[in-house]
């Protein structure tokens, strides 16, 4: 039977009105980025607000507001008690990076790749536009780091206070008919974020605490400040732990090989902490997403979409697998 020309022409249609959905998502990616990290602190709100709710007898939304005011109370007076010693230490941390990289190149006779560079842009560049130029790249940098901070977090409370609007009126832009299927598959994929993001902050705490107190007896300095990295680079799985690794390393080679021996030692300590005791006790919270699926989920969104891809690599795997995963194997709710 041949195929008519208004079929033709609807087919073309749509395939031409998939493409600029795709290509317009494509230019407004990192403010979809931002807008998932800030449906990550609305359901953080909410995991927080639901034991204030069932003690305090408030509905969800009344409890976001005493959550809040915690939250905000624990912030500053975390910042009053240990905020300079922090700062101090991560300064310190910063001043010693180069340095330390620079010893291990002269003991291990490495290739100054960066020096080599470097001469190559100052030959290059004249030096006064070459410091403006960083200097102008760098605050941008800043601004727009502060700026998607902000967006974050006003907009995480936001989505907080009245999730089912949100939902909803993403539900409406669908086809009658798979409402009720995507409302099921994102009911689901918020009770797996909400899961990953409890466990992750389990993971992270007890990474910071027990990398702050295990170099502080090997006596390597700022210690309380590489502990604080160590526990934050645990959000991003097998590729954090790592990253927070080296520099440590860096550091304490400078210290002999002792204590580079040790910190080592520590690290590996803690992963296998990580891996072998707390993961499983946290896996009841957790979609199951097998590790060489996070390791090239990690690379392949860092890649294509830049720092911001590599931070939620993982919660968007999970958003992934939650949303693929059939209704009977569904996690906890």
């Amino acid at each position: 039977m041949p195929v008519s020309n208004s079929l033709i022409a609807r087919a073309a249609f749509i395939v031409c009105l998939v493409v600029a959905a795709f290509w317009l998502a494509w230019q407004v990616v990192d403010i979809l980025l931002l807008l998932f990290a800030a449906v990550l602190v609305a359901l953080a709100l909410h995991a927080l607000a639901a034991p204030i709710a069932r003690v305090t007898g408030l509905s969800p939304r009344l409890a976001l507001i005493p959550t809040i005011l915690i939250l905000l109370v624990l912030m500053g007076l975390s910042s009053w008690l240990f905020g300079s010693v922090i700062r101090g230490q991560v300064v310190d941390l910063i001043a010693r990076l180069p340095g330390a990289w620079q010893s291990v190149q002269d003991r291990f006779e490495i290739l100054n790749v960066s020096d080599a560079l470097r001469e190559k842009a100052e030959a290059a560049v004249p030096s006064g536009t070459a410091v403006l130029s960083f200097l102008s790249g760098f605050t941008m940098n800043v601004a727009n780091a502060a700026l998607g901070v902000f967006l974050i977090l006003v907009g995480g409370i936001y989505l907080a206070v009245q999730p089912r609007l949100y939902r909803d009126g993403v539900l409406r832009l669908l086809p009658t008919g798979s409402r009720g299927w995507w409302r099921d598959r994102l009911d689901r994929a918020a009770v797996a974020l909400r899961g990953f993001l409890k466990a992750q902050l389990v993971a992270m705490v007890v990474v910071g605490v027990v990398t702050s107190a295990g170099l502080a007896l090997i006596g390597v300095p700022s210690a309380l400040a590489r502990g604080l990295f160590a526990g934050l680079a645990e959000f991003v799985p097998m590729v954090g732990p790592v990253a927070a690794a080296v520099p440590a390393l860096l550091l304490a080679l400078n210290g002999g090989v002792e204590e580079a021996g040790w910190t080592l030692l520590l690290f590996v300590v803690v992963h296998q902490l990580v891996s072998n005791i707390l993961a499983p006790m946290l896996q009841q919270e957790m979609v199951n997403v097998p590790a060489a699926v996070t390791l090239f989920a990690v690379v392949a969104f860092g890649t294509v979409l830049g720092p911001l891809g590599v931070l939620l690599a993982t919660p968007l795997t999970v958003l992934i697998f939650a949303l693929m995963r059939p209704a009977e194997e569904a996690g906890p709710t």
